[in-house]
Parts: structure tokens; sequence; C-alpha cells
């Protein structure tokens, strides 16, 4: 109801409110698989390890993921396997785990 009130005071075309609620809806679920879901286990190992953007930086860069890469992952950029084992390592995952929710298995559980 707020959404289709929203839409009308502003002039809108109500008949687009389930679309458009949809659309948010999906935009704000989790990511289950590709490089954003990787980039969601990478945030919430930041909170448990309670470190800063630059400390988490710095913690990443100490097993071989450059900051430059970390920043691309956040991007969604797509990532080469040689990040697997520094991702790994970083995220407390089998490498093997990691595939799955990077390339979107459906039997990945830790997302």
């Amino acid at each position: 109801m707020a959404c289709t009130d929203l839409i009308k005071k502003i002039g809108g075309d109500t008949r687009k409110v389930n679309y458009l609620m949809e659309k948010y809806v999906k935009t704000s679920e989790r990511p289950k698989h590709g490089t954003r879901a990787i980039a969601v286990l990478l945030q919430d190992r930041q909170k448990e390890l309670d470190l800063s953007n630059q400390e988490f930086a710095k913690f990443c860069d100490t097993f071989k993921l450059s900051p430059t890469e970390l920043n691309n992952i956040y991007a969604g950029e797509a990532f080469d396997d040689s990040l697997l084992a520094p991702l790994s390592r970083i995220l407390g995952m089998a490498k093997e785990q990691l595939l799955k929710v990077r390339d979107g298995s459906e039997e990945s559980s830790n997302t």
C-alpha cells in the first residue's frame, strides 16, 4: 500500500507496483552465487573479525589478495581461479566450496 501511495503521489503508473516491488525485493536478497556472493562472504568475514575497511584490506593482502583485487570482487567483477587459494584461507572455506558459490552450483550451502 505504501508503494502504491508513493507512486500515486508522484504521478506514476500504479499498475507497475507489483513489478517494482519484486524488482526491489530481488535486489535486496542475499546473493547465493557469483562474485557478489563471494563479496558478501568477505563482508561477513570482516564483521566477524571486527576490522575496519583498511584493516581488512591489509589482512587480505597478507593472504595474497591485493586491495585492488578485493575492490574488484566488491565491484562484482569476475575473478580468476588463482584467487581461490587466498580467498579460501581468508574465508576459512575449501576451494571446492568457493567454486560452487562462485560458479553457481546448486549444492553450495554456505550462502
